[in-house]
């Protein structure tokens, strides 16, 4: 039989948790101590509450003062600490429900497995499979005890009461010091001056929580999504409510579309999804369901397909293709024949990627900033003075014959001197300035306390496409296969194209809709269909063949009329498009299986980056003259994508076709030829870059792009220098054992290292390449190999990198991280979409969206510009220098008053009611307000402001004051 002594004797005291953003957690069991509660009561009689008071501030004082640790077997409470720096913590009972035990924390359930607890967080560790398996629908008692296990799909967000949230503002340190104060005060008859304080503080709470329920409620709203839908339940169509969704459940998707009330995968049918409202990209996203592969038998002459889902185990952050997400808006549904757009529900309430979000609002992570850990010791340094001069003040006061009571009165006196109760509220008013003005630039915050961050920041990462450069790409032209397997030159008009399988491939090979009329998906699919001539159309939901694209009339093209003959190479042929594998970061590819109308064969067309479509085609239909022409344009910052194709077996039907497995679609293709666009730099990408190169903020690109793109943009935009003083870029790359380091992949420069790869070694490498100043470019492939094992070259490529390539989502987020490692501030400006996870990390993200209501990043900007980045630099230094000024200012007026007050105590005497009413209120703190108000500089100084405090100049200087002070009004 287990005991809980024996279990006491086990490691069952503390467990390890993990959030769904993988921050580690230690959860300590604990339960109630009768002699601890009984002690602590006593003590906060005798402290007059005090003790309660810090009970209440700190979870882990009231863990120490009334519980005790116990088994998590037994636990009635849990106190949950974060294992980062954050130090983030809290306690949480332990509820039961129905013989279920579990605590919740930070709005997500931890459930007890026997063991320890674990988070409840939606369907995991699920197959494509899985997911098939569940399309019949959940059973009666399955769905009931799903309620129970994860609770009703519901983003609830509570909005207190006036008087709750008085309370709890009334409560925190600094208004429980005025309250001291303001008592202290009134004994020693300073009723002017306590009344004055009263008022401003009562005014300050009002403002204070008004605008706490005010944005309360706008969460609430933006979190409320309650429908009626459609579900599956024991194989027969039902209507629910969304909140009576569980994970597992069959939600059916109607062809017109609606919002989506949980995180769902989708296995039949294809949906076009507005995510807007989270992500603030603006452009839709085609959702496909999850893939098939095929196990063909050839059985009587024929082949038969049996259908078997892939074996991968589906991860919402790398199949986003395949996930629908909870507060994005389905446009268009396609259903697939005689199907309904079928998703299996795999998370609900805030474990949802839209709860999520609300959780970041509502708990987000502490921070720990420089500037606010100094203030703090600053304040304990003051106190200290306070402390001597609380004793020196009751010798005084009892030699000059005081009574007892009159003098604590006037030793408490001092200390309120010193720590000026208005000190807090004085070092907000230059970030709520900031605040005020970004909002007049159109950036808006969600998290003011990254303001001072922006005044740190001494590294920025910048997305390329929709951030440096224009959203929209313009096709320059195509460079098809031509006869001997050799690259044409460019052709700039799709006509002379004919027939050319490059045109059926950049006709079909998207993932374009019509909706309202309107031709809509990613900018440069729309821009690739257009250069075509052809036109999309899309067929009733009960057809074999959702969509078909055929050549437009032309009529009115100016190139036919001075070339009428190319009127005789349009081709006169539909084709149909009847599977479409999305594009995906992680593949770096698309494809599309595709039916010619005239013809029995289906067809793979596949589009993607030259290299993954090269790593894909016969080495034989790969022409000579690929790298080279490949280069020659990547140079000039041309954008290239490539394509391939290949014929379907004869015997594979369109039901053979549902269910072949992307891995054997896309391969063994034969190379197409590549498609040229230009990508140029939005207007002021350049001066903003500049200004930043000038305030001696390092810049840098992370980019999805091709390498070579990708250094020719950074080149253009001044990313890497090279008006005032060039720079070579070098490019790491990762070849056998060896490394090899050259200047811009020139072949004639590559120096190789094998073995030596210290620091030293690494430098000498480089070095033997070019003795110019460098700076390092490495795409995501030699990016991996870098930071998982070669810590001094990694190093050297995060203080050297300018230029990051080919980087997945979670690459750059990882890259983000692994720079603040190395104590910078750092910051990510992106579009919202793909850099979701870097714009969180960053010590400041901003997103550049047109989505007001975009929570992806701290700030967002509704102008699609780095400029944003100056203004956020400018503001941000501004409201770091005002309120450091602002704080020696109010701790040298601090030390002013301590000694004017000490002196006056010497000979018996005080300043008056009216004096300190005067002093505080008329020359203090107007100086305190006036100085929050000041505004930025035009330019940005090549100095970044410190974020510490204490330094010996300041300390000197403050020291020489106080001095200076006694001297001066002690010989008075």
């Amino acid at each position: 039989m287990i005991t809980e002594k024996s279990l006491l004797m086990d490691h069952h005291y503390t467990h390890f948790i993990t959030d769904d953003s993988n921050t580690k957690f230690t959860i300590q069991g604990l339960k109630h101590s009768p002699w601890k509660l009984i002690l602590t009561a006593i003590l906060s009689i005798c402290t007059g509450g005090f003790v309660l008071l810090f009970v209440h501030w700190f979870p882990k004082v009231r863990a120490t003062l009334t519980m005790s640790k116990c088994s998590l077997a037994y636990a009635k409470f849990v106190y949950v600490i974060a294992t980062d720096e954050s130090e983030l913590d809290g306690i949480s009972p332990v509820l039961r429900n129905d013989g279920s035990k579990y605590f919740m924390f930070q709005n997500m359930k931890y459930s007890w497995d026997g063991s320890g607890f674990n988070l409840i967080n939606g369907l995991e560790s699920m197959k494509f499979s899985d997911f098939h398996e569940l399309s019949g629908g959940l059973h009666g008692d399955t769905v009931e005890s799903n309620k129970l296990r994860y609770g009703p799909n519901i983003i609830f967000v509570p909005v207190p009461s006036y008087l709750k949230l008085f309370i709890l503002e009334l409560l925190k340190p600094f208004y429980i010091f005025q309250i001291c104060a303001v008592i202290l005060w009134m004994c020693d008859e300073y009723e002017a001056y306590a009344t004055a304080i009263i008022v401003i503080s009562f005014g300050s709470i009002i403002i204070t929580i008004y605008q706490q329920r005010k944005q309360s409620r706008k969460i609430r709203i933006m979190a409320a999504a309650s429908t009626e839908v459609t579900v599956k339940r024991d194989g027969v169509n039902m209507k629910v409510d969304s909140s009576e969704l569980v994970p597992g459940d069959v939600l059916l998707i109607p062809r017109e579309g609606m919002m989506l009330p949980c995180d769902g995968v989708l296995v039949s049918g294809m949906a076009i999804v507005n995510e807007c409202a989270l992500t603030g990209e603006s452009i839709p996203a085609t959702k496909a369901a999850i893939p098939y592969i095929s196990k063909l038998t050839f059985h009587n002459g024929e082949f038969d397909t049996q259908k078997v889902s892939e074996d991968h185990f589906f991860d919402p952050n790398v199949h986003k293709k395949h996930t629908l997400f909870s507060g994005t808006n389905v446009i268009q549904g396609k259903p697939s024949v005689e199907e309904n757009i079928v998703a299996i529900v795999t998370r609900t309430g805030f474990s949802t990627f839209k709860g999520s979000l609300i959780r970041y609002i509502l708990c987000p992570k502490p921070t720990k900033f420089e500037f606010e850990s100094d203030a703090r010791r600053f304040i304990i340094m003051l106190s200290s003075f306070a402390a001597c001069g609380f004793a020196y003040t009751f010798y005084i006061s009892l030699k000059l014959g005081g009574s007892v009571s009159k003098t604590f009165r006037l030793s408490l006196d001092l200390i309120t001197v010193v720590v000026p109760p208005a000190l807090p509220a004085a070092l907000t008013i230059g970030v709520l300035y900031a605040i005020q003005r970004l909002m007049k630039s159109k950036i808006f915050c969600i998290d003011p306390q990254r303001v001072n961050y922006c005044g740190r920041v001494q590294h920025i990462c910048f997305d390329k496409t929709g951030t440096l450069t224009e959203d929209g790409l313009s096709v320059l032209g195509v460079i098809p296969i031509g006869t001997g397997n050799k690259l044409t030159e460019i052709v700039e008009d799709s006509l002379l194209l004919g027939g050319n399988n490059i045109l059926i491939a950049m006709s079909t090979c998207h993932e374009l809709a019509i909706i309202n009329d309107e031709l809509v998906g990613d900018p440069l699919d729309i821009e690739m269909f257009k250069f075509t001539g052809w036109e999309l159309i899309e067929n009733d939901e009960d057809s074999f063949v959702p969509s078909v694209v055929r050549p437009k009339k032309v009529i009115d093209n100016e190139f036919c009329f001075s070339n009428p003959e190319a009127l005789l190479e349009v081709p006169e042929v539909e084709v149909g498009i009847i599977r479409t594998f999305p594009f995906s970061s992680n593949h770096q590819r698309m494809s599309v299986i595709v039916k010619n109308l005239d013809e029995d064969n289906l067809k793979v067309y596949c589009k993607g980056s030259p290299e993954m479509i090269s790593s894909l085609s016969r080495p034989e239909t790969i022409p000579e003259s690929f790298h080279s022409k490949l280069e020659s344009y990547t140079k000039e910052g041309y954008r290239v994508i490539a394509f391939g194709w290949k014929k379907l077996d004869p015997s594979i039907t369109w039901h053979n076709a549902q269910v072949l497995a992307r891995s054997k679609v896309e391969s063994d293709l034969n190379f197409l030829g590549f498609l040229v666009m230009e990508n140029h730099l939005k207007d002021d990408t350049t001066e903003c870059i500049a200004k930043l190169v000038d305030a001696k903020t390092r810049v840098s690109m992370v980019t999805g792009d091709n390498i070579l793109t990708a250094i020719t943009v950074a080149k253009k935009c001044g990313i890497v220098p090279g008006f005032y003083l060039k720079h070579d870029v070098i490019v790491v790359k990762r070849v056998g054992e060896a490394f090899t380091f050259q200047i811009d992949f020139n072949d004639d420069s590559i120096v190789r290292l094998e073995g030596n790869f210290s620091a030293g070694g690494i430098i000498e490498a480089i070095r033997q390449v070019t003795s110019n100043p460098y700076v390092l470019a490495v795409a995501e492939k030699d990016f991996n190999i870098i930071s998982d094992g070669y810590t001094d070259l990694y190093e050297l490529l995060l203080l050297h990198g300018k230029v990051f390539a080919r980087m997945t989502p979670g690459k750059k987020q990882k890259l983000v991280e692994d720079l603040q490692k190395l104590d910078l501030t750092v910051a990510m400006c992106g579009d919202g979409a793909n850099d979701c996870g870097a714009l969180k990390s960053a010590n400041v993200g901003v997103s550049l969206s047109e989505a007001e209501a975009s929570i992806a990043a701290p700030f967002t900007s509704l102008t699609p510009s780095i400029s944003c980045m100056v203004e956020l630099l400018r503001q941000g230094r501004a409201a770091l220098v005002t309120a450091s000024v602002t704080f020696r200012y109010m701790a040298m007026y601090s030390m002013i008053q301590f000694i004017s007050t000490l002196l006056h105590y010497n000979i018996g005497s005080n300043l008056t009611d009216h004096q300190f009413l005067y002093i505080d209120m008329f020359v203090i703190s107007s100086v305190a307000a006036t100085l929050g108000r000041a505004h930025p500089s035009k330019n940005l100084a090549p100095i970044i402001p410190k974020a510490n405090l204490i330094d010996l100049k300041v300390f000197l200087l403050l020291t020489l004051h106080v001095i200076l002070t006694f001297g001066f009004q002690g010989s008075i």
